[in-house]
């Protein structure tokens, strides 16, 4: 009975309630991308990659319920297929700079990241929690809120907040996020074009973190 109600307890509470609604709406957000604008979509992802992390990071203590190995129900097809999406949305501004620790005082370990890589492997971890949840069944729901906390705290809060970091400076930038009539000339001169862009972008964005790091 005591472990009956600390479930109802836990399922029943309000920041719970908070994460699995905007984990829900991810799910629609990411899989329904080609729907939006750029501008759009940028706007939405910021608002709700806040409200996922605001949910999480205050959730209430979770207690793992059994030892079973919940199951998986996103496959590597889907996964691209969110990727992929997501990466043909973003266009240039989908590659960013990422300083894995922008406090060390030696050298900078810099790497090109992409924000759809991003979106993709916290659609993942959305997505299976989702699913496992809206079984109803209280020890399932529960395991699946333990687990999402853990893969949270090691792996897609991170991704989270480096995404959320890139997706606040393009929208609060001088960047043009309308998204622009293709104009017709050879794909070759495209891709030329749009290499050319992608790579000021990353440019400027190296700049402004070894800006910070002077300081």
């Amino acid at each position: 009975m005591q472990e009956q109600q600390y479930h109802q307890q836990l399922l029943n509470d309000e920041t719970v309630s908070a994460f699995v609604t905007r984990a829900a709406e991810y799910c629609t957000l990411t899989e329904n991308v080609d729907n939006f604008t750029k501008v759009d979509f940028i706007q939405k992802s910021i608002r709700l990659l806040s409200g996922l992390y605001a949910a999480m990071a205050n959730m209430p203590d979770i207690t793992n319920v059994t030892d079973r190995v919940n199951e998986k129900y996103v496959n590597e097809s889907d996964w691209h297929r969110i990727y992929n999406q997501i990466n043909r949305k973003l266009g240039y501004h989908d590659d960013y700079v990422d300083v894995y620790d922008p406090v060390a005082r030696e050298d900078q370990d810099v790497s090109i990241v992409s924000l759809a890589d991003n979106f993709a492997d916290i659609y993942q971890d959305m997505k299976d929690f989702v699913t496992l949840y809206s079984m109803g069944n209280e020890e399932v729901m529960v395991d699946a809120l333990w687990e999402c906390r853990m893969n949270f705290e090691e792996y897609w809060g991170p991704k989270l907040l480096s995404a959320l970091r890139i997706l606040h400076r393009l929208f609060f930038s001088e960047e043009n996020l309308q998204e622009e009539e293709q104009q017709e000339k050879p794909d070759q001169e495209q891709d030329e074009d749009e290499q050319t862009t992608r790579g000021g972008w990353l440019f400027e964005q190296t700049k402004q973190q070894y800006k910070k790091g002077e300081r």
